[in-house]
């Protein structure tokens, strides 16, 4: 049965009637005749005046903002270009509001091409702005919700990076970007906006998606014949009539056994991708504040936000904001997931690495918010290893949420809920959003197809929906959560519930008996090549892996009788700033290898400093042990587990203990010299966990070292031992 006053046309059908739906609130087609025209009746420009930051990529972080409002601004206006690539730019926006606006919802506007930062004159982030080719769009900040006349002119700021969200590429999204790249500014402007047309838009645009993927089902054409009745009350110029059938419509609830869409925003952030660290961290503060903007409207809006390394970005270069964020994680809506300090690759880094991610992450947690998470998030990771659940439960852990295994190219993964096993037989629990996305857009079809998807039907009852702008960050925007709250509870669309990871998993967890298992690894079928590409990320990723555990170890027996206080408070700390280089590099775009060339040159030189910091702990612990003198007798240290027997060079030790500060290159001509020339070698047996001296003794055989294509075998009668 029709709802009440919507009336069947007699001649329309789905292939006449959807077309007229989509242009009707179509900002490409008919803008000036349909209803996009009336959204915005009034505005003002805004005048401008410029700054050009110098110091190009990552230049910002060495300017204050009461540095930059201290420059000399001048004076610019729409239709200016603005470059290049990874420049920044500042801008005075001066607006002037009209005494006739009062009582009206009055907005600032923006479209530069790129991404940007709006800033009050008192230096609060106020949101994140974007403008791009693609649908990852917030343009808007709203000045007033109800304008009441105080204040006829208003300063504002805005920080314009040479970037886009989703990558600066002219081409394909991954193709290099150009180094000089510019941005023009076509919109800047006060402008007031009509709520009533804004929630009609958004009417329309829900029952038009209806109608287009449920055009065979009795409930579609009910929200078509709604949508085209609510068109013919608005051009009659009744909008309240038009609104009122769109409530009536939405009223109608869905049966109790209706699947139910957990709907969590976030704004999945790579760490550096198609962009280097440097703009991640603007990206951080652009995402974190626009969320908080619509938690001030929306009291029923839950954001959750992963990599505590992100985290402590915002808590560095924009604390205000930081602060402002902590209150809304007390109220459990500005939600810390995910455990990690970076969500890192899945299979390169070593068990050690798994367990400092979790260790890192989880501490900071603690420190700020006074609480731990939960689960482990690694949504777009290249595949899992098996044994990420006993490290899991390790740490505790027993909850996983991933995405990333419906990428593979033939076989599709067969479920979406199940137990995972571990090789060490661990358990957890694990969930795949069954919409294969992390960054959904909240869409009649979205919904439909996460509930059509789901590999487990009638073993749950509840699927995560996480959605929001994601990868270049951005998260969910005002038009999502109106789109979620038509969509809350409507016959014919799945529950959406806007709620928690928590929320979601404690409705898993008492289903889980119904759930399927499967061991071992997770293999994604896609980037393969990433296990090859940047070989050096690789290699200097495991020696400072390396390096870091066994000077740790060496710091441990250096400190163990108490007496060496002020070495180990100064080395931990080092070692606290080395691992955290380490553990950023292992993000899931750096270390395979899978992002733009502009990001391995600070991932090397954080390799590096992780190195160096490692060695220089090693050679302190070191000295501690057997003293700092100038004897010239050798020690050979096992950090192992197991007793080692191994020839060694000792003129290659003194060489490398006396040039310590030489390059690499330098280093290495000098030992194959030695190699060479003045080699002096000595067979050590060392126990686990111990040390040996070498003494200059004659074999009791002739000796003979040979060299075989770079591995070294060492004679001794008549038996050969494999250094």
């Amino acid at each position: 049965m029709a709802d009440p006053g919507v009336q069947a046309p007699m001649h329309k059908n789905n292939k006449a009637t959807i077309p007229r739906i989509q242009n009707f609130i179509s900002s490409s087609m008919f803008s000036q005749v349909n209803l996009v025209d009336r959204l915005y009746p009034h505005n003002q420009p805004a005048e401008l005046s410029h700054w050009a930051l110098p110091g190009g990529e990552g230049g910002w972080q060495q300017f204050t903002f009461a540095d930059i409002i201290g420059q000399t601004f001048t004076p610019t206006t729409v239709g200016t270009s603005f470059g290049p690539t990874w420049s920044t730019h500042w801008f005075r926006v001066q607006l002037k509001i009209p005494a006739e606006w009062t009582g009206k919802e009055v907005r600032f506007r923006w479209d530069s091409g790129s991404e940007a930062t709006l800033w009050s004159t008192e230096g609060v982030v106020l949101q994140g702005l974007s403008s791009t080719k693609t649908e990852q769009v917030r343009t808007d900040y709203v000045l007033f919700s109800s304008y009441d006349g105080s204040t006829p002119s208003l300063t504002l700021y805005v920080e314009m990076a040479g970037s886009r969200i989703l990558g600066t590429s002219d081409g394909a999204l991954i193709d290099p970007p150009p180094s000089d790249m510019q941005f023009r500014l076509v919109r800047a402007e006060a402008a007031v906006m009509d709520r009533m047309v804004y929630k009609l838009t958004r009417d329309l645009e829900v029952l038009g998606q209806m109608a287009t993927e449920m055009k065979d089902d009795t409930r579609g054409y009910t929200a078509l014949f709604t949508a085209n009745q609510m068109i013919n009350s608005i051009i009659a110029g009744d909008d309240k009539v038009a609104s009122d059938l769109a409530d009536v419509y939405f009223s109608k609830g869905n049966g109790t056994r209706a699947h139910r869409l957990a709907a969590i925003g976030n704004c999945h952030i790579d760490t550096a991708w198609l962009w280097p660290y440097s703009e991640t961290k603007r990206k951080v503060a652009r995402s974190f504040s626009s969320q908080l903007v619509l938690m001030d409207e929306y009291p029923d809006y839950i954001f959750v936000a992963s990599q505590a390394q992100q985290w402590a970005w915002c808590k560095e270069y924009y604390p205000e904001l930081f602060e402002r964020i902590k209150v809304r994680v007390t109220e459990g809506r500005f939600i810390p997931v995910g455990s990690t300090w970076v969500e890192m690759d899945g299979n390169i880094p070593s068990g050690e690495s798994f367990v400092r991610q979790f260790l890192h992450g989880q501490r900071f947690y603690e420190q700020e918010f006074g609480f731990r998470c939960r689960e482990f998030w690694l949504p777009d990771t290249f595949g899992y290893s098996p044994q990420i659940p006993g490290l899991m439960r390790h740490m505790g852990l027993t909850r996983f949420l991933t995405q990333k295994l419906s990428w593979s190219f033939v076989n599709k993964f067969p479920h979406h809920n199940f137990t995972w096993e571990g090789i060490d037989g661990s358990k957890v629990l694990a969930h795949f959003p069954p919409g294969d996305s992390y960054e959904m857009n909240v869409t009649v079809k979205e919904a439909i197809f996460s509930e059509k998807n789901l590999r487990d039907k009638g073993r749950v009852s509840t699927s995560a929906y996480l959605f929001g702008y994601g990868d270049g960050g951005g998260g969910p925007t005002q038009d999502m959560l109106e789109r979620a709250i038509r969509m809350k509870d409507v016959d014919g669309v799945p529950k959406m519930q806007l709620t928690t990871p928590d929320d979601l998993f404690e409705t898993l967890e008492s289903e889980q008996h119904n759930l399927c298992h499967w061991t071992g690894e997770l293999y994604l079928e896609l980037h393969n090549g990433t296990y090859t590409s940047q070989a050096a990320m690789k290699q200097l990723c495991r020696a400072a892996e390396f390096l870091l555990r066994d000077s740790e170890f060496l710091l441990s027996v250096a400190t163990a009788a108490g007496q060496q206080k002020q070495l180990l408070e100064s080395s931990l700390h080092e070692l606290d700033g080395a691992w955290k280089k380490v553990l950023l590099n292992q993000f899931h775009d750096v270390i395979p290898g899978s992002g733009i060339e502009i990001i391995y040159p600070q991932a090397t030189q954080y390799y590096i400093q992780s190195i160096k910091t490692a060695k220089g702990v090693w050679d302190k612990s070191l000295d501690a042990i057997f003293g700092a003198g100038e004897s010239k007798r050798a020690v050979v240290f096992n950090s192992l587990q197991w007793p080692r027997r191994a020839v060694i060079n000792t003129a290659a030790l003194a060489i490398q203990r006396d040039q310590k500060e030489e390059s690499g290159k330098e280093l290495s001509e000098k030992l194959q010299s030695e190699e060479r020339d003045t080699a002096t070698y000595a067979l050590v047996s060392v126990p686990p966990f111990g040390y040996s001296t070498t003494e200059a003794v004659t074999p009791d055989n002739p000796v003979t070292l040979v060299v075989e294509e770079a591995t070294k075998k060492c004679r001794r009668g008549d038996s050969w031992e494999l250094l």
